[in-house]
């Protein structure tokens, strides 16, 4: 059961809203023909939360997120967003077209303070007739301070500095979209995304098309943004920088508290402990069945039925499943003392590195 009647996926304003929890998920599952997605997930989306969703690719992350913004729906289990909630989203493939320009769609953010811009210009005109034009004076005060409240005096420049922070720079913003290729029309969707100021941004893979400038950039956004975060991403740097939560989907759904760096350690630290439980309990299987062999012909007929029994109980109702251990991969280069450039060649051009990382390989430098 969904419910969904105060939400809405918007791209502009904000709203106040209230001091609960974004979003809340109670024992939701999801499955498509015989394939189990998730099963019993529970989970929720504090204000202010920083939240990089992990897993393998295909284990269910964008199906779970588009649960959770109600594109999909749930077997069983229920979903709760916060009255009036504004999400804004960034789906990994784009398949959103625009008749305008990168500059103008983000510049349509901002509808409502060109409609009170054009108010305080048609004020203008009528107290330079008025002879007594103190009501319009009154009336354009108002509007005057409502349009500074807003942001009306540096939303323009606000929209030039997202544009450039995420690379769309040079004239680029100013391209029909037509003429955008796939990675600048992500660039540009998002750019929109983050400057409607939603009350939640769900983000899946972006920095898939950006640079290291765009990215760093991006990391500083979000670090000072006043709503939450949840995204998917598999640059661990990225998330070590901007979340300080980790949800992991292999194929179990866990929460772990902490950077992506912290997630490891825990993850492992919770495998060993999972693991010690599955050979204890399988210790204490094979002695419980060794007994039961040996007695239930003989002498202790009863005893050996009634451990059976609980044996029996056990394996129905809290049998431990061996832990699944997770596959990392690990790549080690040797580093090159004085040289600043990788070596990868790109449309022509060596690659040029920074003190933190390669700029194209995303390589620790």
């Amino acid at each position: 059961m969904f419910h969904v009647k105060h939400f809405k996926v918007v791209y502009y304003g904000r709203k106040i809203i209230t001091a609960m929890s974004l979003i809340t998920a109670n024992n939701i599952s999801k499955s498509f023909g015989d394939d189990d997605i998730f099963s019993s997930v529970s989970l929720s989306v504090p204000q202010k939360a920083r939240i990089g969703f992990v897993g393998p690719n295909g284990s269910g992350k964008t199906t779970l997120l588009r649960i959770l913004l109600g594109y999909e729906t749930v077997d069983s289990g229920t979903v709760q967003r916060a009255k009036n909630l504004q999400i804004g989203y960034l789906p990994q493939q784009l398949r959103i077209e625009f008749s305008r320009t990168p500059k103008e769609e983000c510049l349509s953010v901002f509808s409502d303070l060109y409609l009170i811009q054009e108010k305080m210009i048609s004020l203008e005109n009528k107290m330079g007739t008025d002879p007594d034009p103190e009501a319009l004076l009154a009336e354009y005060g108002k509007l005057q301070d409502l349009f500074e409240e807003k942001g009306g005096y540096q939303f323009e420049t606000k929209v030039k500095q997202v544009l450039e922070g995420l690379g769309l720079k040079n004239g680029e913003e100013n391209r029909p979209w037509q003429q955008l290729s796939g990675g600048q029309r992500t660039r540009a969707y998002l750019a929109k995304v983050l400057l409607s100021d939603p009350d939640l941004l769900f983000l899946d893979e972006p920095t898939n098309h950006l640079d290291i400038y765009a990215i760093e950039w991006l990391e500083a956004f979000l670090k000072d943004f006043n709503g939450a975060v949840l995204m998917v991403s598999h640059d661990r740097y990225f998330l070590d920088q901007t979340v300080n939560t980790i949800w992991d989907l292999s194929p179990v759904f866990e929460i772990y508290h902490g950077n992506y760096s912290a997630y490891l350690m825990q993850r492992e630290a919770r495998y060993e402990r999972q693991l010690a439980e599955f050979e204890a309990q399988q210790a204490f299987i094979e002695k419980e069945e060794s007994y039961i062999r040996k007695n239930i012909e003989g002498q202790n007929t009863r005893q050996a039925q009634g451990r059976r029994t609980r044996l029996e109980r056990m394996l129905r109702e809290s049998k431990i499943t061996k832990p699944r251990k997770e596959k990392t991969f690990h790549l080690r280069l040797k580093r090159a003392p004085a040289i600043r450039f990788c070596g990868r060649k790109m449309s022509g051009s060596v690659t040029r590195m920074t003190k933190k990382r390669c700029l194209h390989c995303r390589i620790s430098a």
